[in-house]
């Protein structure tokens, strides 16, 4: 008996033992993240910082979206802005959108396509305002699930805008798109427009395709028929893109090697032009080189001076007439600080800048199962400028 009185004893210390090795634990974590907190807290602007002109749009945008206003601390395991930046490759919903497809033919005999979502869940669409999806060079099918499915969450109806050769789409016409021609973009917004009467229409994109976006909200000013536009992590200077030695080889080679295996699956169709010299083109470890060899022969354009002339996303910045967010990082690989033009989200009262200091190149990932505070603050912003055209509520009259 006094034996088994003694193992009771041993259990009950043993038991007191491991809850206060938990309690300590727990509260030595608890403790290492206040310090993390505060010293974030104190050295880094934990919310987003919005940069525009000081007009009666910004303090209506910012009552409106949350995501200007809370506080933004990316995972904790990817604080990396090369993490965050393979996060926005990889990161894809767990049920993922089905597409239908639909060919587009355009005036000159070129093809592009408009993949269509939908999802589980039967839910009529009838309500959904349409939100355009332009794609780029390097957007991966797991981003593009990814934007697709929070666009649907909240309220949208995306569709994805598919460039001529890009994606399994025929290539037509030897002619590839160039980085900022929205001439494409505007044909298939103009049907989009005429088989969705009464939708409003807005647009979305990441990185490169950002290009054709801004170019085409310059171009087209006051008659693009989009109602707001957002640019995740955007190429504000093409040509210093292209051209910046600032940039990591391993983004560039990854960059160029997308652009060769574009060329080499239309290899047939691209022959026809006198001018390309693919087999050059496909040795050479420069994007200006590959660009001029390429994207400005097939556009039939002479020096480079004259192509990023025509495709420089900002060349006609000051005719945009809706509201645009652009969202950045100050660690961004791909986009150096320093090309960030503030200023002219200073100038003009349509542009707005959302600024992190963390994030990469499209992340922005936070939350233990990370999630894109980018993305989430893009579609708050799209829907916060659809209510601004949306005529008021009638007043009843009291007697």
């Amino acid at each position: 008996m006094e034996n088994a009185r003694t193992g009771d004893t041993g259990d009950e210390f043993e038991g007191c033992n491991f809850l206060t090795f938990l309690v300590l634990k727990g509260g030595l974590f608890f403790f290492i993240l206040y310090v993390v907190w505060i010293y974030f807290d104190s050295n880094f602007e934990l919310g987003p910082r919005l940069v525009s002109k000081n007009s009666s749009l910004r303090p209506y945008f910012l009552q409106k979206c949350l995501g200007l206003r809370s506080p933004f601390v990316p995972t904790v395991w990817a604080f990396n802005p090369h993490v965050q930046t393979l996060l926005s490759a990889v990161v894809c919903p767990v049920t993922g959108p089905r597409f239908q497809r639909e060919y587009l033919e355009l005036k000159d005999g070129g093809v592009v396509a408009l993949d269509w979502t939908t999802f589980e869940e039967k839910t009529l669409n009838d309500h959904r305002s349409v939100v355009i999806f332009v794609c780029g060079a390097v957007t991966t099918d797991n981003a593009v699930a990814r934007v697709c499915h929070g666009a649907w969450r909240r309220g949208f109806r995306p569709v994805v805008f598919r460039q001529r050769g890009h994606s399994d789409i025929p290539l037509t016409t030897p002619r590839l798109q160039s980085f900022g021609d929205p001439v494409d973009f505007r044909e298939a917004l103009e049907y989009i427009r005429a088989t969705n009467p009464g939708s409003d229409l807005t647009a979305v994109s990441l990185s490169t395709g950002c290009g054709v976006l801004i170019s085409y909200l310059g171009e087209y000013g006051s008659s693009t028929y989009l109602t707001a536009a957002a640019c995740i992590s955007p190429i504000y200077c093409a040509e210093t893109f292209y051209s910046s030695q600032a940039i990591s080889n391993l983004y560039r080679w990854i960059l160029l090697l997308r652009q060769k295996a574009l060329l080499l699956s239309h290899v047939s169709c691209l022959q026809n032009v006198d001018s390309l010299d693919g087999p050059s083109a496909l040795r050479t470890e420069s994007l200006v080189e590959f660009e001029e060899m390429v994207f400005s022969q097939t556009n039939g354009i002479g020096t480079m001076e004259d192509y990023w002339e025509q495709n420089e996303p900002m060349r006609e910045i000051d005719e945009v007439a809706v509201p645009l967010l652009c969202i950045s990082s100050k660690d961004d690989p791909l986009v150096p600080t320093e090309s960030i033009p503030t200023e002219l989200f200073q100038t003009y009262p349509h542009f707005f800048l959302a600024l992190t200091e963390r994030g990469g190149h499209c992340g922005f990932f936070e939350g233990f199962q990370p999630e894109s505070r980018a993305e989430k603050l893009a579609f708050e912003f799209l829907r916060a400028a659809q209510r601004l055209t949306w005529p008021p509520r009638p007043t009843r009259m009291t007697y």
